[in-house]
């Protein structure tokens, strides 16, 4: 749907956050119509079959999943479903032909990853703009003049999508959002949705690490692939091309190596915009890592602590662990959100730098048996904790008897009910480690 499409509409705007807002202050800017109406969840269905009876468009937010009853009731009475997202890109790729649209999802790693493409496109002297689910909401980007739009694409964004970005990159694909997309089958299909209206000269570039985001790719009618032998790809510590080596991660502020690669997709990006890739990548030297994504909070006692809130599946935390070289113990747990926790458990046992296992809230007891079940060393130790402060505490006595060792906070799961979101929950975790000082 195009802007032009709503001009006179009557129009019901539903969920009124961050998005919503931009939306509203859209519509009323460019005069598109008078009939605008506000709705969140918390004003009941009476409201909502109210507004049946008077709109002709409903523009959704991110959080208002398209699997309910009442968007399929809505379509059914002949309403027209939109979302910002949709009307950015349709409005981009039908009347702003000439500004390059960069869509990047993935279950991990996408904010990291567009805030690399981004300082690095600002680096090299690119008119650029960061939107999406991080930066400004995309529809304030519409009144912008700009070469390159860098955004990132949730899978509740991209899931009814009805036009593409010209060039879009997948990190990963794992088991994460399921209630949203009523099962796991369709949160993959949704995400791998963002490309499913390229044109055939756009490009979409797939993690070849992955292997679920291999498998559901092939919905996909044309996609290429990075970290592969014959283009940019991670090895160890070190990024290539093809076998020349162009960095090693410690040359970098941002710590993981699955920063690296995800990084060989970016410079994948860089080299199809016909970019400089030495300058690209040494304008990353400079790059500040995003908060609660393996950061660094502080040392104590030669005792370093990682927080890495933003992990919310076990293979996030896998790939923490697989980060560092240092004996470790790994703090972990969260709601209960179908999560399978043996892979996590069998990567315990077959790495003795990882020496404690603590876990807690309301997974925990699932982590916890999963690890009995594989983690058979003797030189291991499992803790069951009450809350993070508790479980921070313990994680710190029992490592600290090993020098040069870390903590880290990898939760494999969201915390709704314990934490309003990741971030929370990250500041609870800085604010207890400082307390150990």
């Amino acid at each position: 749907m195009l802007i032009n499409d709503l001009y006179n509409k009557k129009i019901a705007i539903w969920g009124m956050g961050a998005e919503g807002q931009s939306v509203k202050s859209y519509l009323e800017k460019h005069k598109i119509t008078e009939d605008i109406f506000e709705y969140n969840d918390s004003d009941g269905l009476k409201k909502y079959h109210e507004l049946l009876k008077k709109v002709d468009v409903i523009i959704r937010s991110p959080g208002v999943s398209i699997y309910k009853d009442e968007i399929k009731e809505a379509k059914e009475k002949g309403i027209k479903i939109t979302s910002s997202s949709d009307l950015f890109l349709n409005e981009m790729r039908t009347n702003h032909p000439g500004t390059i649209v960069i869509g990047i999802s993935g279950s991990k790693g996408k904010s990291t990853s567009v805030s690399m493409l981004y300082h690095i496109l600002k680096s090299l002297g690119c008119k650029v703009a960061l939107g999406g689910n991080i930066g400004k909401p995309l529809i304030d980007l519409l009144d912008e003049d700009n070469c390159y739009v860098v955004a990132e694409f949730s899978s509740y964004q991209a899931s009814d999508l009805t036009a593409s970005p010209q060039i879009v990159m997948f990190t990963n694909l794992f088991s994460v959002h399921t209630d949203w997309h009523m099962g796991h089958e369709n949160y993959c299909l949704d995400k791998l949705h963002l490309a499913a209206y390229q044109n055939p000269e756009d490009i979409c570039l797939i993690n070849d690490r992955n292997e679920q985001l291999k498998h559901y790719a092939k919905i996909l009618r044309k996609y290429d692939f990075y970290n592969v032998a014959e283009g940019f790809h991670a090895e160890g510590r070190e990024i290539f091309y093809k076998k020349d080596v162009l960095a090693n991660i410690k040359d970098f502020k941002f710590c993981g190596n699955h920063n690296l690669d995800n990084l060989s997709g970016i410079l994948s990006i860089v080299k199809h915009l016909g970019l400089d890739v030495r300058l690209a990548i040494n304008s990353l030297k400079s790059f500040e890592p995003l908060p609660h994504r393996l950061q660094k909070v502080a040392t104590i006692n030669d005792v370093l602590f990682i927080n890495d809130s933003i992990s919310t599946a076990p293979e996030a935390a896998i790939g923490g662990m697989k980060s560092f070289d240092e004996r470790m113990a790994i703090i972990s747990g969260g709601i209960e959100n179908q999560q399978d926790y043996t892979e996590y458990a069998q990567y315990i046992q077959a790495n003795p730098k990882v020496k404690v296992a603590v876990t807690l809230f309301q997974c925990g007891k699932q982590i916890a048996d999963s690890i009995r079940q594989y983690v058979t060393r003797k030189d291991f130790v499992l803790i069951e904790a009450e809350n993070l402060e508790e479980a921070v505490k313990r994680a710190y006595e029992e490592i600290k008897k090993v020098k040069g060792s870390l903590v880290l906070f990898s939760p494999t799961a969201p915390s709704f009910g314990y934490y309003k979101n990741f971030m929370e929950r990250g500041e609870h975790f800085i604010k207890i480690v400082e307390s150990l000082k």
